[in-house]
Protein backbone atom coordinates (compact mmCIF):
# COMPACT_ATOMS: atom_id res chain seq x y z
CA UNK A 1 0.00 0.00 0.00
CA UNK A 2 1.23 3.14 -1.19
CA UNK A 3 -1.19 5.26 0.68
CA UNK A 4 -4.87 5.06 2.38
CA UNK A 5 -7.27 8.07 2.38
CA UNK A 6 -10.48 7.93 5.15
CA UNK A 7 -13.62 9.58 4.66
CA UNK A 8 -15.84 10.02 7.52
CA UNK A 9 -19.24 10.65 6.13
CA UNK A 10 -21.75 11.93 9.11
CA UNK A 11 -24.76 14.61 9.37
CA UNK A 12 -28.25 15.18 7.64
CA UNK A 13 -28.24 16.12 3.92
CA UNK A 14 -30.62 18.53 1.82
CA UNK A 15 -32.42 15.84 0.84
CA UNK A 16 -32.50 14.69 4.54
CA UNK A 17 -30.83 11.65 5.17
CA UNK A 18 -28.97 11.36 8.16
CA UNK A 19 -26.26 9.00 6.66
CA UNK A 20 -23.29 7.68 8.38
CA UNK A 21 -19.83 5.71 8.05
CA UNK A 22 -16.57 5.65 6.20
CA UNK A 23 -14.70 5.10 3.03
CA UNK A 24 -11.35 3.86 2.24
CA UNK A 25 -9.48 4.65 -1.03
CA UNK A 26 -6.34 2.99 -1.22
CA UNK A 27 -3.09 3.67 -3.89
CA UNK A 28 -0.95 0.72 -4.23
CA UNK A 29 2.88 1.12 -5.04
CA UNK A 30 2.16 -0.50 -8.79
CA UNK A 31 -0.18 2.69 -9.22
CA UNK A 32 -3.68 0.78 -9.15
CA UNK A 33 -6.21 1.48 -6.20
CA UNK A 34 -9.36 -0.23 -4.44
CA UNK A 35 -12.04 1.55 -2.64
CA UNK A 36 -14.38 0.15 0.44
CA UNK A 37 -17.49 1.37 1.94
CA UNK A 38 -19.85 0.95 4.74
CA UNK A 39 -22.60 3.71 4.95
CA UNK A 40 -25.99 3.51 6.88
CA UNK A 41 -28.70 6.15 7.01
CA UNK A 42 -29.32 6.39 3.66
CA UNK A 43 -32.53 6.39 1.13
CA UNK A 44 -34.02 3.17 1.27
CA UNK A 45 -33.40 1.56 -2.09
CA UNK A 46 -31.53 4.56 -3.34
CA UNK A 47 -28.88 4.42 -5.73
CA UNK A 48 -26.19 6.58 -5.08
CA UNK A 49 -23.40 7.62 -7.53
CA UNK A 50 -19.99 7.96 -5.85
CA UNK A 51 -16.98 9.92 -7.03
CA UNK A 52 -13.59 11.27 -5.78
CA UNK A 53 -13.66 15.23 -6.17
CA UNK A 54 -11.53 18.26 -6.16
CA UNK A 55 -13.10 21.65 -5.41
CA UNK A 56 -16.69 22.38 -3.49
CA UNK A 57 -19.52 19.90 -3.02
CA UNK A 58 -22.01 22.00 -4.81
CA UNK A 59 -19.39 22.26 -7.61
CA UNK A 60 -16.69 19.19 -7.85
CA UNK A 61 -14.26 18.84 -10.23
CA UNK A 62 -14.55 15.09 -10.50
CA UNK A 63 -11.20 13.58 -10.90
CA UNK A 64 -12.58 9.57 -10.66
CA UNK A 65 -15.79 7.90 -10.89
CA UNK A 66 -16.78 4.97 -8.88
CA UNK A 67 -19.33 2.42 -8.77
CA UNK A 68 -22.98 3.28 -8.36
CA UNK A 69 -23.92 2.72 -4.18
CA UNK A 70 -26.96 0.47 -3.94
CA UNK A 71 -28.95 1.36 -0.63
CA UNK A 72 -31.32 -1.83 0.68
CA UNK A 73 -34.67 -1.54 1.96
CA UNK A 74 -33.00 -0.58 5.55
CA UNK A 75 -30.83 2.59 3.62
CA UNK A 76 -27.51 0.80 4.61
CA UNK A 77 -25.17 0.14 2.02
CA UNK A 78 -21.74 -1.72 1.85
CA UNK A 79 -19.55 -1.78 -1.28
CA UNK A 80 -15.92 -2.59 -2.50
CA UNK A 81 -14.20 -1.96 -6.21
CA UNK A 82 -11.02 -2.04 -7.96
CA UNK A 83 -9.10 1.04 -9.57
CA UNK A 84 -6.80 0.58 -12.28
CA UNK A 85 -3.49 2.57 -12.73
CA UNK A 86 -5.18 4.83 -15.32
CA UNK A 87 -7.70 5.77 -13.21
CA UNK A 88 -6.09 5.93 -10.14
CA UNK A 89 -3.47 8.49 -11.91
CA UNK A 90 -5.29 11.85 -11.75
CA UNK A 91 -6.57 11.31 -8.27
CA UNK A 92 -2.81 10.60 -7.47
CA UNK A 93 -1.42 13.61 -9.41
CA UNK A 94 -4.26 16.15 -7.68
CA UNK A 95 -3.79 14.95 -4.20
CA UNK A 96 -0.46 15.60 -4.58
CA UNK A 97 -1.32 19.47 -4.25
CA UNK A 98 -4.46 19.72 -2.58
CA UNK A 99 -7.24 18.20 -1.23
CA UNK A 100 -9.94 15.86 -2.37
CA UNK A 101 -12.83 14.28 -1.57
CA UNK A 102 -15.94 11.73 -1.58
CA UNK A 103 -19.16 13.03 -2.79
CA UNK A 104 -22.30 10.38 -3.09
CA UNK A 105 -25.63 10.92 -4.53
CA UNK A 106 -29.29 10.20 -5.13
CA UNK A 107 -30.78 13.22 -6.12
CA UNK A 108 -31.31 15.77 -3.34
CA UNK A 109 -29.63 13.56 -1.21
CA UNK A 110 -25.63 14.75 -1.79
CA UNK A 111 -23.41 14.02 1.34
CA UNK A 112 -19.84 15.12 1.01
CA UNK A 113 -16.40 14.12 2.99
CA UNK A 114 -12.61 14.73 2.93
CA UNK A 115 -10.35 12.07 2.16
CA UNK A 116 -7.45 12.68 4.44
CA UNK A 117 -4.59 10.64 5.53
CA UNK A 118 -2.32 10.85 8.23
CA UNK A 119 1.01 13.00 8.20
CA UNK A 120 4.00 13.71 10.30
CA UNK A 121 2.77 16.81 13.22
CA UNK A 122 6.38 16.12 15.58
CA UNK A 123 9.86 15.02 15.53
CA UNK A 124 12.62 14.77 18.21
CA UNK A 125 15.40 13.64 18.64
CA UNK A 126 15.55 13.65 22.84
CA UNK A 127 19.51 12.68 22.43
CA UNK A 128 20.42 16.16 20.77
CA UNK A 129 17.59 18.25 22.59
CA UNK A 130 15.85 18.25 19.31
CA UNK A 131 11.66 19.03 19.56
CA UNK A 132 9.94 20.63 16.60
CA UNK A 133 6.34 20.52 15.06
CA UNK A 134 6.65 19.35 11.47
CA UNK A 135 4.04 21.26 8.88
CA UNK A 136 3.67 21.12 5.02
CA UNK A 137 5.55 24.41 3.22
CA UNK A 138 3.07 25.54 0.58
CA UNK A 139 5.30 26.92 -2.67
CA UNK A 140 8.31 27.19 -3.51
CA UNK A 141 9.82 29.88 -0.94
CA UNK A 142 12.52 29.85 1.18
CA UNK A 143 12.29 26.67 4.16
CA UNK A 144 10.72 28.22 7.37
CA UNK A 145 12.42 28.68 10.87
CA UNK A 146 10.86 27.32 14.04
CA UNK A 147 9.72 24.13 12.15
CA UNK A 148 10.61 20.93 10.67
CA UNK A 149 8.95 20.42 7.54
CA UNK A 150 8.13 17.18 5.50
CA UNK A 151 8.30 16.65 1.56
CA UNK A 152 4.87 15.04 0.22
CA UNK A 153 6.20 13.46 -2.43
CA UNK A 154 7.46 10.59 -0.10
CA UNK A 155 6.20 8.24 2.48
CA UNK A 156 4.51 9.35 5.57
CA UNK A 157 4.67 7.19 8.75
CA UNK A 158 2.74 4.23 8.85
CA UNK A 159 3.49 3.98 4.97
CA UNK A 160 5.89 1.60 3.46
CA UNK A 161 9.14 3.49 2.45
CA UNK A 162 10.97 6.79 3.49
CA UNK A 163 9.30 9.60 5.20
CA UNK A 164 11.53 12.77 4.71
CA UNK A 165 11.65 15.83 7.38
CA UNK A 166 14.08 19.02 6.64
CA UNK A 167 14.62 21.86 8.26
CA UNK A 168 17.44 24.66 8.61
CA UNK A 169 20.89 24.12 10.47
CA UNK A 170 19.75 26.52 12.97
CA UNK A 171 19.65 27.04 16.84
CA UNK A 172 16.41 25.96 17.88
CA UNK A 173 16.04 23.47 14.83
CA UNK A 174 18.36 20.68 13.13
CA UNK A 175 21.66 22.48 14.01
CA UNK A 176 22.58 19.92 16.76
CA UNK A 177 22.44 17.08 13.56
CA UNK A 178 25.14 19.11 11.63
CA UNK A 179 27.18 19.23 15.07
CA UNK A 180 26.91 15.94 15.64
CA UNK A 181 28.10 15.01 12.15
CA UNK A 182 31.28 16.94 12.11
CA UNK A 183 32.81 14.56 15.06
CA UNK A 184 34.15 11.44 13.71
CA UNK A 185 31.62 11.58 11.08
CA UNK A 186 28.80 11.97 13.28
CA UNK A 187 29.23 7.89 14.82
CA UNK A 188 27.59 9.17 18.11
CA UNK A 189 24.49 9.48 16.43
CA UNK A 190 24.39 5.87 15.84
CA UNK A 191 21.54 3.81 17.82
CA UNK A 192 19.99 7.57 19.02
CA UNK A 193 15.84 7.59 19.02
CA UNK A 194 13.95 9.22 16.44
CA UNK A 195 10.29 10.26 17.58
CA UNK A 196 7.57 11.06 14.88
CA UNK A 197 3.93 12.14 16.16
CA UNK A 198 1.11 11.70 13.17
CA UNK A 199 -1.90 13.83 12.71
CA UNK A 200 -4.07 10.91 13.61
CA UNK A 201 -2.48 10.71 17.29
CA UNK A 202 0.18 8.16 17.20
CA UNK A 203 3.64 8.12 17.85
CA UNK A 204 6.40 6.49 15.79
CA UNK A 205 10.06 5.48 17.60
CA UNK A 206 12.97 4.98 15.01
CA UNK A 207 16.44 4.32 15.83
CA UNK A 208 19.46 5.67 13.70
CA UNK A 209 21.13 3.50 11.03
CA UNK A 210 23.19 5.81 9.55
CA UNK A 211 24.68 9.42 9.07
CA UNK A 212 24.89 9.96 5.47
CA UNK A 213 27.23 13.45 4.75
CA UNK A 214 28.05 15.67 1.82
CA UNK A 215 24.60 13.92 0.00
CA UNK A 216 23.77 15.99 -3.69
CA UNK A 217 20.74 13.60 -4.52
CA UNK A 218 18.14 11.23 -2.25
CA UNK A 219 20.89 7.82 -1.78
CA UNK A 220 18.94 4.87 -2.96
CA UNK A 221 18.77 3.57 0.66
CA UNK A 222 15.14 2.73 0.85
CA UNK A 223 13.21 -0.59 0.71
CA UNK A 224 9.15 -0.71 0.17
CA UNK A 225 8.94 -3.65 2.74
CA UNK A 226 10.47 -1.10 5.69
CA UNK A 227 9.46 2.12 7.07
CA UNK A 228 12.13 4.72 7.66
CA UNK A 229 12.58 8.48 8.63
CA UNK A 230 15.24 10.50 6.81
CA UNK A 231 15.96 13.94 8.69
CA UNK A 232 17.74 16.26 6.38
CA UNK A 233 20.20 19.26 6.58
CA UNK A 234 22.30 21.75 4.77
CA UNK A 235 25.75 21.34 5.80
CA UNK A 236 26.59 25.02 3.97
CA UNK A 237 28.90 27.16 3.43
CA UNK A 238 25.90 29.05 2.02
CA UNK A 239 25.12 28.65 -1.59
CA UNK A 240 26.39 25.19 -2.13
CA UNK A 241 24.07 22.13 -2.52
CA UNK A 242 25.82 19.51 -0.16
CA UNK A 243 23.20 18.06 2.59
CA UNK A 244 22.90 15.94 5.42
CA UNK A 245 20.94 13.09 6.25
CA UNK A 246 20.55 10.95 9.11
CA UNK A 247 18.73 7.54 8.41
CA UNK A 248 16.45 6.20 11.22
CA UNK A 249 14.88 2.82 10.62
CA UNK A 250 11.16 2.06 12.46
CA UNK A 251 11.10 -0.31 15.99
CA UNK A 252 7.53 0.65 17.47
CA UNK A 253 4.30 2.50 16.82
CA UNK A 254 1.75 3.64 20.28
CA UNK A 255 -0.72 5.59 20.80
CA UNK A 256 -0.13 9.32 21.51
CA UNK A 257 -2.51 11.93 23.43
CA UNK A 258 -3.93 14.66 21.45
CA UNK A 259 -1.83 17.38 22.46
CA UNK A 260 1.13 15.24 21.93
CA UNK A 261 0.33 14.82 18.64
CA UNK A 262 -0.39 18.35 17.96
CA UNK A 263 1.94 20.92 19.11
CA UNK A 264 1.06 24.22 18.08
CA UNK A 265 3.58 25.80 14.88
CA UNK A 266 4.99 28.86 14.61
CA UNK A 267 6.93 28.97 11.53
CA UNK A 268 8.28 32.30 10.53
CA UNK A 269 10.07 33.43 7.25
CA UNK A 270 13.70 33.44 7.78
CA UNK A 271 16.41 35.12 5.70
CA UNK A 272 18.60 33.15 3.98
CA UNK A 273 21.94 34.29 5.78
CA UNK A 274 20.08 35.57 9.45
Amino acid sequence: IRRTWTATVSGVSAGGAAASGTALLVRYWAGDGSFSTQLEGLRPSAKYAVAVYRGTCSKPTVLLRLPNLAADANGNAAATASITPALMAPVWRKAADGAIALRIRAGADVHCAPLTYPVATRVAVPGLGIDLPVVLQRGNAFPWCNVAMYLPGLSQPGEAGVSFLYAHARTGMFLPLLDASLVNNGTRMLGMKVYVWTSDDRLYTYQVTRVRRHQYTLPDLWSLKSQQVWLQTSEGPYGTNNKLMVVAQRTAVATASHAAAHPRARPVVCGLYG
